[in-house]
């Protein structure tokens, strides 16, 4: 298909918006690999959604056309012989006959393969008028019927959790064959293969965030006519108070599944007869009926709806939304899911969401190889391996005489490794006393490759992966919920068992018991073997892309074991070879050489496939001013290196004061990190700094926890209105904010117009050079991926990694400022590092295009001065013209 002219677009699209949407429209046809960079404020979830969408649209009617056409040609091929086959001669080795009978054959097994594709094209467009038939029948009595709160409430008043007061039975908690046990209602769908089509995946990074990506569709063109069906964990779309009560997402899906299990299973159907999911008869869960489960999964599929209309719809139809999400992703034509659920290839095969022949859109991707190493790193801490070990024993010791030989022989190879993993964290011995062997232990930590780990641990032997399919496939680590650590005994399950149970376990409860003050009840946590399992999946990836961190500390709750990822690459590989196309794309995707080959190269992706596109920022050149500071007021070099920055408090805190003299409004300085922040508001107190500062701006800092964040904001946001005039309150003219690169007010933050008139970046927040994980993951890309480096580069793969991890902070810093097209900010980058042209070249196209280094600070101040004042007075004009 041609890239298109024009898109459907709710307005007239801007040059960049245009030239982002036929990018993405070339990438996605061409099936390429693109990393595509638009600056925050310039429109790009709404390109995404109608570029995207636009093409969705073009290949549906495309592909339904090419194949009627194909099947014309091909029908014509059968009655018109080959004029080439009636000039045959003798001396053929076929006869003619058996040339056309063969060639007629193939002609015709090729129509059918394309009638079949159109039947089941077909077949998908009568489902979806079905659906949308039953949607416009449903009655409004019915759509709007909602349970009294009472009783909703006293229908879920029943709160097991889990508890003393749950029976189970030791047939629930006994390992059967592995052949017949361990088949999930409703978790795994028994339903027939049918034609899905191809969908846009689109994942973002936080809920939030996808809520959002939701608005901006429903307000594009495509808004009264796409599919969209949105996931998310139970964590988040369960409406049944019996699970989330709980406090872990482990015991959530522990206890979802565990009520689907009561009673005999049935396999329901729609109304046109496509199975729609096994479920149970009496399951104890009262939002599992099918036939409502099925009414909110056509309501979400006819009308564009995040995850809280989707969790408002299932609660008045008394139907789970959790599994009406699931099982709309058949029909849906947009699939919106958090990074977890796309990422994990676990998660994402239980969800059903398949990669194959679909378009993959990955936005604010600008950490998503930390993201992706992240979520495949784990960490077991020294209690969860103690308790697990104990819970695993306890399980052998009730059951030994009533387990099969093929289950007690794994059950005691696990028992083995997890006695291996404590020995390797020093857990059977006595903890040390004294002071200095305290001191030691504490710094006692170790990197390993995994066979290296194994040996020395012990059981390298052991076949992981045989153990790691044992425990998934009999739900061990869910059994093993039942043994708690304060009784050592399984939940009662009623009179003579109870007691029988008490007896066998008397005997090794006081000496394997893990310390009761370590070991947090199952209740609260779940089964300690789920992260354990978590870690030995790990161990089954190539040895050569993870390390282990072993970490000794003198109590085991502080000593762990940490599987690192170095190569996310090696688990990106599914999505380089089974979707159309994959999209990463963000606001600063600089410097993006690191998509290239960390993602996408060490996923075994040819260069000629990868494809970059980066645009301007929407805003007229003379609304941003980026300057580099290499000297500060008493005309000091400003290199706030770690070794350097305490000794230039005092020429900061100036600089502080005089930017304050020239801004209006509001003043945002990112600081290097939280202890360096600390050492700059201490030095601005004790020297009487506040207090001038305070004379013009009202000072914030960024808040330590989490929850406070939105009153901090709130009262820097009404302070900065409060004082917009100058002439206003003695003079006071807004406020200054302190935070930190990379932390909680440097991402997803909107500092627009008179919230930030000045963005100050102090430094470069470089990680440390020392830590164990960082050397080891320099030295693997040192060694891996040299050959993968854009041509040119003479940077080692290691120190380019180095310096990335350092300008995406900075780069996200930065773009809190300039959220829309008339939006201005003065952007200071205070250190002299930032001149080099490594680093400018790391920096958003947008801004380095502009940057101005300047070697004295007065005229650096006369720019910003001059540089805000103009663009004020344009503003006031415009508003009064």
């Amino acid at each position: 298909m041609d890239v298109p002219e024009g898109f459907r677009f709710p307005f007239e699209p801007y040059p960049i918006q245009l030239d982002f949407m036929k990018s993405l429209y070339k990438c996605i046809e061409q099936g390429k690999l693109g990393i595509f960079e638009s600056p925050t404020g310039t429109g790009k979830s709404l390109s995404l959604i109608c570029g995207a969408l636009t093409w969705l649209a073009d290949h549906e009617c495309h592909q339904k056309s090419q194949l009627e056409e194909k099947l014309k040609i091909l029908s014509k091929g059968v009655e018109d012989e080959n004029p080439a086959l009636k000039q045959a001669t003798d001396a053929q080795v076929e006869p003619t006959w058996f040339t056309l009978a063969k060639k007629n054959v193939a002609i015709s097994h090729e129509q059918n393969e394309i009638k079949s594709e159109l039947k089941k094209i077909n077949q998908r467009e009568e489902r979806i008028q079905k659906l949308k038939q039953r949607v416009q029948n449903m009655s409004t009595s019915t759509m709007n019927h909602l349970v009294p709160d009472s009783q909703s409430s006293k229908m879920n008043s029943k709160k097991s959790q889990i508890s003393d007061s749950t029976d189970v039975e030791d047939d629930n908690v006994l390992i059967g064959d592995i052949e017949s046990d361990g088949e999930e209602p409703v978790e795994e769908s028994q339903a027939e293969e049918m034609f899905e089509g191809t969908k846009i995946i689109f994942a973002s990074r936080t809920h939030s965030q996808i809520s959002q990506f939701v608005r901006e569709v429903k307000k594009s063109p495509f808004g009264d006519s796409i599919r969209l069906i949105s996931l998310a964990s139970r964590q988040q779309l369960c409406i049944n108070e019996e699970v989330t009560s709980l406090k872990s997402s482990t015991l959530m899906n522990e206890r979802c599944l565990e009520m689907q299990k009561k009673g005999s299973s049935t396999t329901s159907k729609s109304e046109d007869g496509q199975p729609i999911k096994k479920t149970r008869k009496s399951s104890s869960c009262p939002f599992l009926d099918s036939k409502l489960v099925q009414n909110v999964r056509d309501l979400s599929l006819t009308e564009v709806t995040d995850v809280e209309s989707l969790i408002l719809s299932g609660k008045k139809k008394k139907a789970c939304p959790y599994y009406a999400a699931r099982n709309a992703i058949c029909d849906a034509q947009l699939v919106v899911v958090p990074y977890s659920t796309l990422l994990k290839k676990h998660t994402r095969e239980a969800c059903g969401l398949k990669l194959h022949n679909n378009v993959v859109i990955i936005d604010e991707a600008h950490n998503l190889l930390e993201t992706i190493s992240s979520i495949h790193s784990i960490s077991i801490w020294g209690h969860q391996i103690s308790h697990a070990h104990w819970q695993l024993l306890q399980y052998q010791q009730r059951f030994y005489s009533r387990l099969s030989a093929k289950n007690l022989l794994p059950i005691k190879q696990l028992i083995f490794f997890l006695s291996c993993l404590m020995k390797s964290l020093n857990l059977q011995g006595k903890p040390e006393t004294n002071q200095a062997e305290a001191e030691k232990t504490n710094e006692d930590e170790k990197i390993f490759d995994c066979s290296k780990f194994c040996i020395e641990a012990g059981f390298d032997h052991l076949n992981i992966n045989t153990l790691v399919e044992f425990c998934e496939k009999t739900k061990l680590p869910q059994k093993l919920i039942y043994f708690k650590p304060a009784t050592a005994e399984v939940t009662p399950v009623g009179g003579l068992k109870t007691f029988l149970g008490k007896l066998n376990f008397a005997a090794v409860q006081s000496e394997n018991a893990p310390n009761p003050v370590e070991a947090v009840d199952s209740k609260e946590r779940g089964s300690s073997l789920l992260p354990i399992l978590e870690f030995m999946r790990c161990l089954i990836n190539p040895n050569e892309d993870g390390r282990i961190l072993c970490v000794k500390k003198v109590l085991s709750s502080a000593s762990c074991l940490k599987y690192i990822l170095l190569n996310p690459g090696s688990l990106f590989k599914d999505f380089v070879t089974q979707p159309r196309a994959v999209i990463v794309a963000g606001g600063t995707m600089q410097p993006s050489s690191e998509f290239q080959f960390q993602l996408f190269g060490a996923a075994g992706a040819p260069q000629n496939r990868i494809m970059s596109f980066s645009c301007d920022h929407i805003i007229p050149p003379d609304h941003v001013l980026p300057l580099v500071l290499t000297r500060g007021p008493s005309n000091k070099e400003l290199d706030f290196s770690w070794g350097n920055r305490s000794r230039l408090l005092d020429e900061l805190a100036n600089l502080l004061l005089n930017i304050n003299q020239v801004v209006s409004g509001g003043v945002v300085c990112f600081l290097p990190s939280y202890d360096f922040e600390s050492q700059v508001v201490d030095h601005l107190k004790k020297n009487n700094y506040v207090s001038k500062i305070e004379n013009r701006k009202k000072l914030f800092r960024e808040p330590k926890e989490a929850k406070e964040v939105d009153r901090v904001l709130d009262e820097y946001s009404r302070c900065i209105k409060q004082f917009a005039n100058p002439t206003n309150a003695g003079g006071k003219n807004g406020a200054m904010l302190l935070c930190v690169v990379g932390g909680k007010l440097s991402e997803g933050i909107n500092f627009s117009d008179d919230l930030a008139r000045c963005v100050i970046v102090v430094g470069l927040p470089y990680a440390n050079i020392q830590s164990a994980a960082l050397k080891e993951k320099m030295d693997y890309l040192n060694k891996n991926m040299m050959t993968l480096l854009p041509e040119g580069e003479k940077r080692l793969p290691g120190q380019l990694y180095y310096e990335a991890l350092c300008f995406k902070a900075v780069n996200q810093s930065i773009g809190r400022a300039i959220r829309h097209s008339k939006d201005y900010a003065a952007l200071v980058l205070a250190d002299l590092r930032y001149a080099r042209s490594s680093s400018q070249s790391s920096l958003p196209g947008w801004i380095a295009r502009r940057l101005k280094v300047t070697e004295s600070f007065g005229p650096s101040i006369a720019s910003v001065s001059k540089f805000l004042s103009m663009r004020k007075r344009a503003d006031t004009n415009t508003i009064s013209n």
